[in-house]
Order: structure tokens, then C-alpha cells, then sequence
């Protein structure tokens, strides 16, 4: 009889046990984001041609197979197409886009605008600032003046880099003979491209894409703050074909991405990189290599998304889960219950046999 008391014991347990660890021990957790594109200053590139890059925002979901858990980046996007910048249509904003603007003299941004972004970001709000390089195409070609407006505000408080321009504050264009593809050296390939910041290894590890960029100029940035690097074989040129390398690296840079307290920005010296603008026939820019994932990964960083964070120690768990959990409890106690009842009334057996 003892023996068929403690088998009838392990059962409950074990299946006690293995209902416990059938429950999940973490949940999903949503974190939300508001971010503002700038179609106000004459962009060319609108939410049109940037389609795909933006609609790739609304599917954020990372998983960590270490931990098991699956976070969703829901982001909310709104567009300033109508009043200037100010602090009341930054406020509650996390990350400002601001691809580049065009060449009218309307175009460019207003002290006050330039004033109420740093405020903004004094704040811990994060800025993407996108230009573009020298082109055949006056529509792609980029307009420096307004970025480098912003980036001279209040000493250079933000950052010593600047778009690099011409004579006539024109921006540049990367060439490289032997590195491109579709037989245009100014459609730079970085082939097993390598770098250690967050942005290249957030979600996607990156190392194939394909840039069409002006160059940035350094400045007293150090080393480590270009991110985006070209080959040693690359060079920039202006309109009047001046050719600039800079001995000092031993590269040119056409992503740089930098910290200012509690806020983070980065420059591209490329808009049409991200966008659906044809490459080639029937080729976009964003399908090149893993330019969309550069993109994505590069939004999550200004995002101050730390990859796989920690879910709290008790997280919520579903309404099924604790009703399992009540259910698994009351068959524990019924179970012992009744195996403490046949226990005492065999011993009350032993006890009259006796």
C-alpha cells in the first residue's frame, strides 16, 4: 500500500511540475516611439520616395532566442509638412528626420528652428540628418547649407563634423575607380564592410551595401566616430572636379553617428541610399545589399533601443496562465488530499489487523 501511495505522489508531482513549466515565464512587451519626418523645407525626398523605408518601421519585432522573448517596436509617425519647427511640435517627439531640404531660399531652416532642434535634443530627443551628394540630377543633388546651419548653431554644441562643400557650398560626391557597381564609380560597393558600432551589429549584422554619398568633413571628431568609412581607393570631388583624400584617416566618411548627453544623432551624407529611387531600371536604392537594414538598424540606435533588454522579473502573464496555475494548484492539494486519506485509513488497518 506504501508503495502505490508514493507512486500515486510522483505522478501528481510530476505532472504538477511539468504543467508549471508548460506556463511561459516571460511575455511580450511593446515599447512606443514617436517619430516626425520633415517634409517641410523643400525635401525632394518625401514620404513617397522613402515608401519603403518608412513602412518598414511599422514591422519591428525582435526576438532573442536567449531569452525567449519577442519585442515589438510600435512607432507612431507623423509628418511636419505645414509650420516651422518649434518646441511645441518637437515635444513628445523621440526622433526627428530630417532628409535634405531643398534649395530655395524658404527651404532653409530659420534660427529659431535651428535653436528649437537643439533644445529638442538637449532634451534627450534624437536627430537623423540626411544629405546628399553631387548630381546630374538637380533633384538628388544635395543642399548642404541648411545642415551645416544647424550643425554651426551655439558654437558647434552638437557636433565639429560638417558636410563637405564647394566653392559655392555645393555638396561633393564619393568616387571610387575600382570599387562600384552598374559601372558608375560614383555608386560605391563596400564589400565584408567591418565596423564595431552598435549600428552595424544592433539586429542585422551589415557589412554589404551599396552608397551614393557626399562626403563628411571630420573636423576634431575622433576616429572612432565615423562609422560609415570608405576604401582607400576613394576620393571626393566637387563641381569643378577638385579632388580631396584625406591623408590624415586614410578614409573619407559618409556616415558619422555620435552622443550629446542623453540624446544621439547621426549625419548621412546620403538620402537616395534609403529610397525607392531607381538605381538602375527597375532597381531601387533601398533593395541595394542591406541598405534597409542599415536603415532599420541605424533608426533603432537613435531610438536608444538597447537590443534584447531585460523584461521585469515577474512580468504579467496571460489570463489562461494564472487559471492553469489555480487549476494546477487545486490538483495538487485534491491530489495529496486524497493520498494523505488513504495513507491514515491504511494505518488505521495496520493498526486493527494488529
Amino acid at each position: 500500500m506504501k508503495k502505490r501511495s508514493f507512486v500515486l505522489l510522483f505522478i501528481y508531482l510530476f505532472a504538477i511540475t511539468n504543467l508549471f513549466s508548460s506556463i511561459p515565464l516571460t511575455a511580450d512587451i511593446t515599447i512606443e516611439y514617436i517619430i516626425m519626418y520633415d517634409e517641410y523645407h523643400g525635401q525632394f525626398f518625401d514620404r513617397e520616395l522613402l515608401s519603403t523605408a518608412l513602412s518598414s518601421l511599422d514591422e519591428l519585432v525582435i526576438y532573442n532566442n536567449e531569452t525567449e522573448e519577442r519585442v515589438n517596436i510600435k512607432i507612431k509617425l507623423i509628418f511636419n509638412n505645414e509650420t516651422e519647427f518649434n518646441s511645441t511640435n518637437l515635444q513628445g517627439v523621440d526622433l526627428l528626420i530630417m532628409t535634405n531640404p531643398g534649395f530655395e531660399e524658404e527651404d532653409n531652416l530659420l534660427p529659431s528652428e535651428r535653436l528649437a532642434i537643439l533644445d529638442f535634443m538637449e532634451l534627450g530627443g534624437s536627430l537623423f540628418a540626411l544629405c546628399n551628394p553631387l548630381s546630374y540630377n538637380e533633384n538628388v543633388t544635395g543642399n548642404p547649407v541648411a545642415i551645416n546651419a544647424l550643425l554651426n548653431e551655439r558654437d558647434s554644441s552638437l557636433t565639429t563634423a560638417r558636410i563637405r562643400t564647394s566653392a559655392i557650398a555645393n555638396s561633393t560626391v564619393l568616387v571610387d575607380d575600382f570599387s562600384h557597381v552598374y559601372e558608375n564609380n560614383t555608386f560605391l560597393s563596400l564589400k565584408n564592410y567591418e565596423s564595431e558600432h552598435t549600428i552595424f551589429e544592433q539586429e542585422v549584422e551589415i557589412s554589404n551595401l551599396t552608397v551614393y554619398s557626399a562626403s563628411i568633413e571630420l573636423g576634431n571628431e575622433l576616429r572612432e566616430e565615423a562609422i560609415g568609412r570608405t576604401l582607400e581607393t576613394t576620393y571626393s570631388i566637387d563641381e569643378s572636379y577638385h579632388i580631396f583624400r584625406d591623408p590624415a584617416t586614410g578614409f573619407l566618411t559618409w556616415l558619422l553617428a555620435q552622443t550629446m548627453g542623453n540624446s544621439r544623432f547621426v549625419i548621412s551624407g546620403s538620402t537616395i541610399m534609403f529610397s525607392d529611387f531607381e538605381i538602375v531600371k527597375d532597381e531601387k536604392w533601398i533593395d541595394q545589399e542591406q541598405n534597409l537594414d542599415l536603415w532599420k538598424n541605424t533608426i533603432l540606435w537613435l531610438l536608444k533601443y538597447t537590443p534584447h533588454p531585460e523584461l521585469p522579473a515577474l512580468p504579467l502573464l496571460p489570463f489562461w496562465s494564472y487559471a492553469l496555475i489555480v487549476v494546477g494548484v487545486s490538483i495538487a492539494i485534491f491530489g495529496l488530499s486524497v493520498l494523505l486519506y488513504r495513507y491514515r485509513i491504511s494505518k488505521k488497518t495496520e493498526f486493527k489487523a494488529k
